[in-house]
């Protein structure tokens, strides 16, 4: 398959192997120029990331291919990190260059955008058992409750379990977060076969670990769980219960910031502690930094509940990272890994000690980093970070899946689609690729089927969201494309994370309207036998857990993609056009949505959808 710029200039598949590569690597590159360029030379133009070094490869002359000369050069690569390249052409007297295009390929007389090369580790490897499942992330107040619930003195404990959680701030103008539903670990044990039967197998669990609030993204003892989700035991019974059935759980470490409510912190003094705020003489207090003792202080994006730690102290480096550290400690406890709250803000040496601390005690546990953008070339606060080289995560959340799924299933943008997920295949290791935690709403974004079908309400108050409800209409809209977006989110590289709920038809605009209770008894049940197909059907294919990948067709709100290994191959088409869509089809295809045998050719109607399997 080839790129063309004007019809009369062609590159082919320049580059081989394509993606991110391993140490020790060797390239080679390929480009096809007309004759009537007439070059003197052509050169591979790389660029160090780490120091902005420019080398310049001359590439060797190997023949005429359909009246093109075709130049070739192969490169050694040595070190991990990011490198970059670029073409550049030379006549007798004139110098053009040929770079990297939002459509895929610029020739231009200046220094042109670059492609990207990720050099990993070779040792590099991720977890084998996270490929191919499917996680479920459950915010704990919210899942399922069982039995009573202990009642601390700041809180309000609510009675109403499908209210809406309180979002008004007090007379002081603070927000709370201390209204409570009930749920808690007993309720996710009891709940357990029913995850198994939506085919998961990794639940993600807010954070568990003793704080102030309903969140607890406040952390007061990170060696405690909260007495109103459960006890050590619980953890115990639900790790043992998850196990029985293929199910594992993955933990929410908050290590950028810990509640001013703590034993680190101990603000209001309801700790047996000295706190970081109590005495300068504290353990903790160098921890923190204090910019005018006690009462001003670093603070995540200026919360003062959430003073930031100081994540070079070796103390606290030796309390998280440690052998006896809490990285390691929880995973003694039965957890197969850890969810990284704000990773951009985790120093690399950081995450490379967590990441030494928690393979050393279980190799096969996971690291999830919470990032927002494109986590290879990532710049956070001035500097590249360093996640996918081998040291330090081995996935991270994929908001540039969701946000391209939504843009595609919401406005029909099948191009941008086909950007993003392509540019995230080739930018991140294999080994990346296929456990990304693959989610379409969490506790941070809108409900998907409000982002999907309901108002936009950008710019509404909190007040107008918490009384703004989907219009019959718009929830059959909305499930409609739900049903499309859940495809595509079950199918691309990587692993599906469903919010606890999004399977039913929970609705609602950002936190906490995001999170409310689950309608136990009110389920959506269209939507629920919906999911539970698609969980099934994935467990069935291995082609899911590193299957390679391409886009076929990506245009007029059309977007289809193939998976393949050597024994399967599947192919996935949503059609969000008001026509519509013919598919020719070569081989003998299974239509597993609807139980029936495919040849020579597939409608795929307007606002539907094709899930085709040959094997």
């Amino acid at each position: 398959m080839e790129n063309q710029i004007s019809s009369r200039f062609t590159i082919g598949n320049f580059r081989y192997p394509s993606g991110a590569v391993p140490t020790n690597s060797n390239i080679n590159f390929n480009i096809q120029v007309p004759r009537y360029y007439g070059l003197k030379e052509v050169f591979l133009v790389c660029i160090k990331d780490e120091d902005n070094h420019y080398d310049y490869l001359r590439m060797n002359w190997k023949g005429i291919e359909s009246g093109r000369d075709v130049f070739e050069v192969s490169m050694e690569v040595k070190n991990q990190g990011l490198l970059w390249y670029y073409f550049q052409l030379k006549s007798l007297d004139h110098v053009t260059y040929v770079g990297k295009d939002v459509d895929g390929i610029i020739e231009t007389e200046v220094e042109p955008p670059s492609w990207q090369i990720t050099i990993y580790d070779e040792a590099f490897k991720t977890p084998d058992w996270i490929k191919g499942g499917i996680f479920y992330h459950i915010f704990v107040d919210r899942f399922a409750k069982v039995g009573s619930t202990p009642v601390k003195n700041h809180i309000v404990m609510r009675n109403d379990w499908n209210g809406v959680p309180i979002y008004a701030p007090n007379k002081q103008g603070e927000v709370m977060n201390n209204d409570f539903f009930g749920g808690n670990l007993k309720g996710i044990i009891s709940k357990l076969d029913y995850l198994h039967s939506l085919g998961i197998t990794c639940l993600y669990l807010s954070p568990i670990f003793e704080a102030y609030s309903n969140h607890k993204y406040d952390t007061g003892d990170y060696t405690k769980i909260d007495p109103m989700f459960g006890t050590l035991e619980d953890f115990h019974e639900l790790c043992e219960q998850g196990k029985q059935r293929g199910i594992r759980i993955l933990l929410d470490g908050v290590f950028n910031h810990t509640g001013s409510d703590s034993v680190y912190f101990n603000k209001k003094a309801t700790y047996n502690s000295v706190g970081a705020y109590q005495s300068e003489n504290s353990e903790y207090y160098h921890w923190f930094k204090f910019l005018k003792y006690p009462d001003k202080y670093e603070s995540w994006w200026g919360i003062d509940t959430l003073p930031a730690i100081q994540e070079d102290n070796p103390s606290y480096i030796e309390f998280i990272t440690g052998e006896h550290g809490i990285g390691r400690r929880w995973l003694k406890e039965g957890a197969s890994g850890w969810r990284l709250d704000v990773a951009d803000e985790l120093p690399d040496d950081f995450l490379e000690r967590f990441r030494s601390a928690v393979k050393n005690i279980n190799e096969d546990a996971l690291i999830v980093g919470e990032v927002w953008e494109d986590a290879s070339y990532k710049i956070a606060y001035g500097k590249r970070r360093h996640y996918f080289y081998g040291q330090q995560l081995d996935s991270v959340m994929n908001y540039p899946f969701m946000n391209a799924i939504i843009r595609f299933i919401r406005y029909g943008d099948a191009e941008n689609l086909d950007v993003v997920v392509t540019s995230i295949v080739q930018n991140y290791p294999d080994a990346v690729v296929h456990c990304l935690m693959n989610m379409i709403g969490t506790h941070d974004t809108r409900r998907i089927l409000t982002s999907l079908g309901g108002k936009e309400l950008a710019n509404a108050t909190k007040e107008e969201k918490s009384l703004t409800v989907m219009t019959p209409e718009e929830r059959v809209k909305g499930i409609l494309l739900l049903k499309l977006a859940s495809l595509l989110q079950m199918t691309l590289p990587g692993v599906p994370c469903v919010y606890y709920g999004d399977e039913v038809g929970m609705e609602g605009y950002e936190d906490p309207f995001n999170r409310r209770c689950y309608p136990w008894g009110n389920e959506d049940k269209e939507l629920l036998n919906w999911y539970k197909k698609l969980g099934c059907i994935r467990k069935k294919l291995s082609v899911f857990k590193e299957g390679s990948y391409k886009t076929i067709y990506a245009e007029e709100k059309v977007f289809i993609f193939q998976r393949v290994t050597e024994k399967e191959k599947v192919v996935v088409g949503v059609n969000r056009s008001d026509k519509p869509f013919a598919m020719d089809v070569v081989q003998l295809y299974e239509d597993v949505l609807h139980n029936e045998k495919v040849t020579n050719e597939y409608i795929i109607q307007p606002n539907a959808c094709c899930f085709l399997v040959h094997s």
